[in-house]
């Protein structure tokens, strides 16, 4: 196998990991927000496990990790996209894919760094 296509291999099955985290994730930052709104309910729902105080923690410590999973599986699904559409020349696209992630995680930082 070439290297391209083992990264393009590993990269591929990397991300289908990345949508089950991200969807425990998710499932995760919703109860934990919806506990946010309705504590009792969830307290209930969840056996006593999650009352507001650890739903405000959840919640607030699971932003991050969300937003940079999910950039990273949306960089690899822009990635494979634009290879489906003809894009050709392989190193300028992982290059481009880099600084875009890059751009985009840097500026994830920043907001969440701003907004505290």
């Amino acid at each position: 196998m070439s290297p391209k296509k083992k990264l393009n291999y590993y990269l591929m099955k990397a991300n289908r990991v990345i949508v089950w985290v991200l969807l425990f994730f998710m499932i995760l930052f919703i109860v934990t927000g919806y506990a946010l709104t309705k504590p009792s309910l969830i307290y209930s729902l969840t056996g006593g496990i999650v009352n507001y105080q650890t739903a405000f923690y959840l919640h607030t410590m699971l932003d991050i990790p969300l937003f940079i999973l999910l950039l990273v599986h949306v960089i690899i699904e822009i990635k494979f996209s634009l290879m489906r559409w003809g894009f050709k020349n392989e190193r300028l696209l992982n290059s481009l894919m880099l600084v875009l992630g890059l751009t985009l995680l840097i500026l994830v930082f920043y907001v969440d760094r701003a907004s505290t």
